[in-house]
């Protein structure tokens, strides 16, 4: 592999292991037991199909589509361009029996489509909606070049470093290293690269060329920025995002898991990706953003390798500008052993935000139990002026349909956000409803969604973009005040 170019980066504090999230104190399993991983990655889960907005036009007359999350028989959208006008959309499609969305084409010049096809409560979420919309290029954001889009270059899926992992073999991977060209594969000792180049980075792109396109853009360990993007020849279009990077691009450490790249990389992949212009720089006071926080265990962390596909990782598809997600969940977490709540505190400013989920490794302990270890985190975040939010974890596939899930501990979720007057998101009831309205049988589901098509806990990228897409969902029918800031 040719060597990127080095760039020059201010300093500021803050993938070839096949190993999926591990954890010292849970076995390598899914089903009843913990959420730690282990076995053979596979190549990763579904690919999807965008929908169809119309350009200025009528959409979906007579068929079934959603507005602010209703339900609409026989309605219009996207009357004057503007598609479903708050962002929570099937995105020109169908939603069938059970919620499953259907597929549209491509979308028009015009229009807007919502939030990347999340449809309403029960529905499933994400993965079918075509392309965001357009966001541009916002104040202070570095403008696109063409001079930084020279420095990327064409690598095989899932080559050296596991690039474009997870997508098809046969697709075209572009690989966008912005940093060291060093490939670091142990997560227990940064490099003093990746330290120094750590930081969160405001970045612009623009997607489109003279031959029509299908663009999925990825940053750092196989984390959706960007659901994939369909232009028909001669459109263009900017997006830009927040990419927080750290000095390790997946988990914040686990034994023998690789610790990538130092410094910004970026991958566009597809069938025929089309990418013209890149910008970046790490955010001053003038683009500082507003970051999200994340403390859970590895059904929601920023999985490596392809197979595995954390909700937490999926989650930036569904924000814009000025949001950011930086994920510091980990393998093997529990809600009285996590060690990561001062890695996010030294970082949290006021009016940030930190979702919490833990209740997979809690499967012996009580909801009290549950309640007194996260009420002092819940607490210091509100001290701090950050805004938590509460969330209960994913179901487990175990069977179809969902089985008794009170292991999760969502009670206790739903106890400390009641006590401490913050939002609750039950994740649980969420993907139980998603899970048995897919109709479906077990392993269809776990085939099409989850970890190795057998892992019963863990989803692939395609599950964890579904599951992201029902926690974004809730934030914007919740009307939590992230939801001004989804796509």
């Amino acid at each position: 592999m040719a060597t990127a170019p080095r760039l020059s980066l201010l300093p500021l504090l803050t993938l070839v292991g096949l190993m999926a999230c591990s954890s010292t104190s849970e076995p390598p399993q899914g089903g009843s037991g913990g959420v730690a991983q282990g076995g053979a990655p596979g190549s990763g889960g579904t690919t999807t199909a965008g929908g169809s907005p119309t350009t200025g036009g009528t959409q979906s007359t007579g068929g079934i589509v959603t507005t602010g999350g209703i339900l609409l028989t026989g309605g219009t959208v996207n009357t004057g361009g503007t598609m479903n006008a708050g962002g929570i959309a099937s995105t020109g499609g169908l939603i069938g029996t059970g919620g499953t969305l259907a597929k549209g084409g491509t979308p028009g010049s015009g229009g807007k489509t919502g939030s990347g096809g999340i449809a309403a409560t029960g529905g499933s979420a994400g993965g079918a909606g075509g392309a965001p919309p357009s966001t541009g290029v916002p104040a202070g954001y570095p403008a696109p070049t063409a001079d930084n889009y020279a420095k990327c270059q064409k690598v095989a899926v899932g080559g050296t470093g596991n690039a474009c992992a997870g997508q098809p073999t046969g697709n075209v991977c572009i690989e966008c290293l912005f940093g060291g060209s060093d490939y670091n594969t142990s997560e227990t000792t940064p490099t003093a690269d990746a330290t120094s180049e750590a930081g969160n980075y405001v970045v612009t792109v623009t997607l489109g060329g003279a031959a029509a396109g299908d663009t999925l853009v990825t940053a750092e360990s196989s984390r959706g920025m960007l659901q994939s993007v369909t232009t028909t020849p001669g459109q263009s279009l900017e997006y830009a995002f927040v990419v927080n990077v750290r000095d390790m691009e997946g988990q914040p450490k686990h034994a023998g898991g690789p610790g990538g790249y130092p410094g910004l990389d970026l991958f566009f992949s597809g069938t025929n990706p089309q990418v013209s212009a890149i910008g970046y720089a790490l955010a001053d006071a003038t683009t500082k953003p507003i970051m999200v926080y994340i403390a859970s265990d590895s059904t929601t962390c920023d999985q490596t390798g392809g197979s595995y596909g954390g909700w937490g990782q999926m989650l930036p598809e569904y924000f814009g500008p000025p949001v950011g997600i930086a994920n510091y969940a980990n393998s093997g977490a529990a809600s009285g052993d996590f060690g990561f709540w001062s890695d996010i505190s030294s970082r949290w400013t006021k009016g940030d935000w930190i979702i919490i989920q833990f209740g997979h490794n809690d499967k012996t302990d009580t909801d009290a139990t549950v309640e007194a270890n996260l009420t002092p985190h819940v607490t210091a975040a509100i001290a701090a002026g950050v805004n938590p939010i509460m969330v209960s974890p994913p179901a487990r596939a175990t069977s179809i349909p969902i089985g008794d899930q009170t292991s999760l501990h969502a009670a206790a979720a739903k106890a400390i956000a009641t006590a401490n007057n913050v939002p609750f998101i039950d994740l649980t009831a969420l993907s139980t409803t998603w899970y048995d309205g897919l109709g479906m049988t077990k392993t269809q589901v776990l085939q099409a969604y989850h970890a190795g098509g057998t892992d019963q806990t863990h989803t692939n990228l395609a599950g964890g973009e579904k599951l992201a897409g029902l926690v974004a969902n809730a934030i914007k029918t919740q009307n939590i005040g992230l939801a001004q800031y989804l796509r």
